[in-house]
């Protein structure tokens, strides 16, 4: 077995579920990767006998029970004097697994399951230089490479221990500010309370943003406690009832948004 292939049956042992990318890439290139992540080692063999320099990536979110701040200095992105400035007023990062990227940057590994949110993909909201993977994200891991002219060494691990829980300074500044919610009228009014507001915003969603609004739809269902048949009921009349420019949308478009935001949360 290569190392490439070790590392990803290391992380599977360690719940991290495991998708391959091409050798010196930084992305899945599978169609639906997020749902064939896996921690099957007879599946994780099968892949890298196949593409036995694939690069070693591992699905954020609830799948793995993990997200990842990432801090990027290239460019000047100033991800480490960002970090240290929330710090110095907050508290000091704990110690957790901790990985540095092939152009300099660190991603600490953080665990998600003590979070009352999912945590989703961001650039830039803590500040410059500071992303976050999440739910529906990905990370590359050691040891993989990349071939861009900015990575210059390969993925290496820096802390080996256990991710462990955010702090709770970190999480309120990642968590989601509350939608306002206008009151229900006209044909969506039935659904009470904040249910009926989304679904009257999502009612009047154009063509072009309708794929990112119903994706966020369907989350916010989720997260106020609906289960994916209720979420389904509910917006389904909405969607099939929007004008579109691609052809109309179907069962399947909605279902797929439905598995990706409930998936794994059963687990």
């Amino acid at each position: 077995m290569t190392s490439l292939v070790s590392a990803a049956h290391t992380y599977a042992d360690r719940g991290l579920r495991v998708i391959w990318a091409p050798a010196g890439r930084k992305h899945p290139v599978v169609k639906d990767w997020q749902h064939l992540a896996t921690t099957d080692h007879a599946v994780i063999t099968e892949w890298w006998a196949v593409h036995p320099n694939a690069n070693v990536c591992i699905a954020t979110g609830r799948a793995s029970n993990l997200w990842v701040l990432d801090i990027d200095d290239k460019g000047g992105a100033g991800g480490s004097a960002t970090l240290a400035a929330l710090e110095r007023e907050h508290d000091a990062l704990p110690l957790t697994y901790t990985v540095g990227t092939g152009s300099g940057g660190v991603h600490h590994y953080l665990k998600c399951d003590s979070i009352d949110f999912v945590p989703g993909n961001s650039a830039g909201k803590l500040g410059p230089g500071l992303d976050t993977r999440g739910e529906g994200g990905q990370v590359v891991a050691p040891p993989s490479r990349v071939n861009d002219p900015a990575h210059t060494m390969p993925y290496v691990v820096l802390t080996d221990v256990s991710p462990v829980a955010a702090p709770s300074w970190l999480v309120d500044l990642l968590r989601p500010a509350p939608s306002p919610i206008r009151p229900p009228s006209g044909p969506f009014a039935r659904p009470a309370g904040d249910t009926g507001g989304l679904l009257l915003w999502l009612a009047g969603v154009q063509p072009g943003g309708q794929d990112q609004a119903l994706a966020w739809a369907v989350r916010a269902l989720r997260d106020v406690g609906h289960s994916p048949d209720e979420a389904g009921d509910l917006i389904r009349p909405v969607v099939l009832a929007w004008p579109c420019s691609r052809g109309p949308w179907t069962e399947r478009d909605i279902e797929r948004q439905l598995r990706s935001a409930y998936k794994g949360a059963a687990a």
